[in-house]
Formats: C-alpha cells, structure tokens, sequence
C-alpha cells in the first residue's frame, strides 16, 4: 500500500514491526522479503513515484575535498532511489574473493566473513535484478571466449559484468508493493530523527516530517536505515539527543572512511583490427545494445569487460584492486574539456541539469577543439569504427578515515544540517594506480595490444585528480570489533539491540566497481536475519 504523507493527519503515530528507512535498492529489497508473511512494514521514502526537484533539494550539501558531484545530482529521493532512470545504469558483478580476504597493506580490517558467506544471496540479488541466478557463471566460462582479448599471461584477465535488463527497482516492484496488505509505504515522508531509550541501547521510535509541515511516528520492533552512504550517517549523526556524537559513534567512525571509486582516464590503445572486441570493452556500446525492460533469456545476456589484474599479482604487489574499461577517444586524446562535456550531456539525457553547471561550462570553455573532437568522434562512431581508445580505470580505494561525512551549520527544509562531504583517497590509493598502470601498459603489449603511454613521464607527475562513479561506501562500515566500525557482522549497529544499516555504507572494502548487487544480497542476508529474530 502506498501513502502520500503529507495527506495524514498531523502527529500521526504508526506501529509496525520492521521500520525502513529508505525505498532504494536495499530497502525495497527488504520490503519485498516481507510481502505475504503477516509482518506488519513501513517504509519511510522521501520521495514520490517520479521524480521531484522540491524533494530532491534535500539532499543539497557541501564539497570541501577532492573535486565532486553536486550531492543532489549523484543521489535521487524517490521510490526506487537511485536505480531509477535519473540514477543507476545496471551493471552487475558480485565482489571477487579477495575483495572479502584478509590485506593486511589495507588501512583498516575488511569483511568479517569469506565470500562463501554471500554465494546464495549473490544468486538472489541476481533474480532481484532481473538476471539469471547462474549469471556469474556464465561470465566466468566466457571470460576465456573468443569474444574477448586473449590476455594470454597470469598478470592481466578480462572480467565480464552482467547488464540487468530491468535496472529500475522502483518500477519492478511497484505493484508488488501496492497489492501487500502487510507493506505501507509511506512516500514524501522524511525520517529526521532516530530516538533512542535514555542508554542508547534501543529505538524507541522514528520521528518523520514532510515538506507541507506535518509530522509523524512510527514505531517498530527493528529498524533498517537503508537511505544511501550519505544519509545513512547523516542521520546517525543528527540523532544526538543521548550522545553528542550521534548514534554508533562510539569509536568515532560514523560518516568516517567514505570510499569511492575514483576514476581515471589515460593511455592510448592503437589497434584497429581488434575494433570488434573491443566494443565490448567500451560501456556505452554495450549500453546501446539494451531494450530496457525487454525479457532476456541467459543466452542473450548482455556483458560488459574490462581488464583487471589477478589476485596474485595484487597480492605480490599490495595493492588495491582496480578494473579497467578500453573506450573510443579522439585522436587527439580526451581532455578535461572534452570529459566534462560528456558529463554536461549524460545528466542532460537523464533530465538532470547539474547545480554547478557554470563551472562545467567553464571547463568545457578550456579547450573547445577538444570538445568539438569529442562530439565528431561520436557522431563518426555511429558508422565507422574507432580507430584510438584509452583507458579508464576503476581503482578500490582504501578506507581513508580523513576522507568522511559531517554535518555542516547550515539547514536544509526541514530544518535539518545539511552534510559536508570531504572526499579524499589517500596515498595507497594512488599507489595501487600507479601500479596498476605500469603493470596493464606492460601486459597488454605482450598479448598484443599496442598500448601507447609515456610511463617515465607520467610517473614524474602527480597522479592526476580522479573523476567519481557516485557509489557511496564505508561511512557506516561493518566490522567484527566494535572499536572498527559501526555495525556487526549482521548489520545491526554495535551496542544497540534493533537498529540496522543496509546498504553500502556497510562496506568496509568496495572492490573494484558495481556495488548494486552486493547491496541487495546484503539486503536478502539482512532480510533472512531480521525474520529469524522476529520469530524469537
């Protein structure tokens, strides 16, 4: 059942016995292993069904780190979050095993459990997204293929990611929502604060405001925060009425150790007889491949590659991971200008118009030939193949605990502070990069691949600023000891008895890319535990 909140009656008290906060891809997740089980949900969304600029104000804060999206650009308020058109594109692929191994080069601890502990979520959260449970398979018999490069080392491999069909939860799971009488969704309704008994050891409701100035409270047996990587922290860190720092700051990590996957662009690949193979190294070509919403049998699974290093080599080398996409440049390269101009156009075809649009501009403004290369290159694309590509890679990035979400003075609508994002990623970050570069530059020649790239120089410099992919990770990181992190292995909160955080702000490793299906079979993981305990 769906709600438009701003239409109940002022002070509204609401019982149920799972609150989530947040309808994205997590908490629908969550909600929907709940429909027919008699247990009473509700779910808090800020948004409404489409997409409303009004609501999507809220998520307005404050950059003071490395060069970043506008935080109201990379986020969308609304039923389905950020799976929705505005939002995430489908890509698909589970965290690699030593993503969940122990690194002992990492800054902090990793997972508390193996990869083993994620294998028949993972096979869930691939049906949930519209794709074949044995779709990892799949990649992984035709990762050796004859339509991919033949890497013929131990050092490089290709690894294939998986394009949902259906990337649009919100879409997918409308109606099944809407029919379950045990399911309420509460849509326009804002959580604004977690209220706790005097020790902070249990929820004991969740206070809800909307824009029209009603407000409302809702109370459950078990809360599941499940409103992104920045909200997440944020309101744990506005709901200081017992301690100052907020709730779960114990060890001073709420909001700390942000992660997210910088990215880089560099290089130059020459190699027009593998043009055709190389598509599929190139993310928008395979996208152009898509009929959204179209039923696809696992033989016409549309796959993505890119070329990572093994497990091995990062492990010799103590270095983060990292994948790389292979995509059409001018022949001049792809400058600044040139990117920024791409960006500009992606969020215009998404009806998104960027609030910091005037200093796009003037980036674009640096070198226009570069630009007016970037636009032949695609128009010249669509009937004759590319004849220069480059690199863009996807690093892990470490978790920096400088690198982190606080809550700035000044207030949004509502009346709350508004976050203040400081985004940095830390000297083995940029080492792992550089490494990465040097080893892809070298093993790629050997399998044939006349890779183009100036290393002496390139390593005399800095490492160039990073672009971003808009996963939000580790402010709320999981962790086996309280004193590093927020929550348990479980989700729920340490020292806390029904408070629980879904989502990637769990993470306390990102892999190399695509958090999306890790967020939904953590999310099915949490939803088997919260059932458990309510049969206690």
């Amino acid at each position: 059942m769906f709600e438009d909140a701003r239409r109940l009656a002022d002070k509204t008290s609401i019982e149920a016995d799972i609150c989530v906060i947040g309808a994205g891809a997590a908490g629908i997740t969550i909600a929907s292993g709940f429909v027919g089980t008699g247990r009473r949900v509700c779910v808090i969304e800020s948004g409404g069904l489409d997409f409303d600029s009004n609501v999507q104000r809220l998520h307005k804060g404050i950059n003071t780190g490395l060069y970043y999206e506008p935080l109201d650009l990379c986020r969308v308020r609304g039923f389905g979050g950020s799976t929705g058109p505005q939002g995430w594109g489908g890509w698909c692929k589970p965290l690699a095993s030593i993503d969940f191994s122990d690194r002992p080069w990492l800054s902090m601890p990793g997972w508390p459990f193996g990869r083993q502990e994620l294998d028949a979520y993972y096979q869930r959260a691939f049906s949930t997204l519209s794709l074949p449970p044995e779709t990892e398979r799949i990649a992984q018999a035709a990762e050796g293929g004859s339509e991919v490069l033949q890497l013929a080392n131990t050092v490089c491999r290709t690894e294939l990611c998986a394009l949902s069909p259906q990337p649009h939860l919100g879409h997918v799971s409308r109606d099944l929502l809407r029919a379950a009488p045990n399911v309420r969704v509460l849509l326009y309704a804002n959580a604004t604060l977690i209220a706790t008994d005097p020790a902070a050891r249990a929820v004991t409701s969740v206070q809800v405001a909307t824009l029209a100035g009603n407000t409302l409270d809702v109370t459950a047996r078990f809360i599941v925060l499940a409103a992104g990587g920045i909200e997440n922290p944020r309101l744990l860190l506005l709901s200081d009425q017992v301690n100052s720092r907020g709730l779960g700051n114990h060890a001073d990590l709420v909001g700390r150790c942000f992660m997210e996957h910088p990215r880089f662009s560099w290089g130059s690949v020459t190699a027009t007889h593998l043009a055709p193979l190389l598509l599929r190294y190139d993310p928008g070509s395979v996208v152009r491949q898509r009929k959204i919403g179209a039923s696809q049998p696992a033989s016409d699974l549309l796959f993505g590659a890119g070329v990572a290093l093994d497990e091995a080599t990062q492990r010799n080398q103590k270095i983060l991971n990292g994948r790389s996409w292979i995509v059409p440049t001018p022949e001049s390269g792809e400058h600044e200008s040139g990117r920024e101009f791409k960006e500009i156009v992606f969020w215009l075809k998404k009806r998104r118009i960027p609030a910091d649009l005037g200093r796009r501009l003037g980036r674009v403004a640096r070198n226009m030939p570069n630009v007016a290369a970037t636009i032949a290159l695609h128009l010249r694309g669509r009937v004759k193949r590319p004849r220069r590509w480059q690199f863009i890679t996807v690093m892990e990035q470490d978790a920096y605990p400088d690198s982190r979400v606080t809550l700035d003075r000044s207030r949004d609508a509502l009346g709350l502070r508004k976050v203040r994002l400081h985004w940095r990623i830390g000297a083995l970050t940029e080492e792992s990069f550089r490494r990465t570069r040097r080893l892809l530059v070298a093993n790629m020649k050997a399998a044939g691949v006349n890779c183009e790239m100036n290393l002496a120089a390139a390593e005399a410099e800095p490492v160039d600023e990073p672009r971003w992919v808009w996963h939000h990770m580790g402010t709320t990181r999981m962790s086996r000891q309280a004193g590093d992190g927020v929550v348990d292995p479980n989700c729920r909160l340490h020292g806390m008895e029904n408070l629980y955080v879904a989502g990637s702000s769990v993470f306390p490793t990102g892999g190399n890319d695509m958090p999306t299906l890790t967020i939904v079979a953590l999310a099915h993981r949490l939803t088997d535990h919260l059932r458990s305990r309510l049969a206690e």
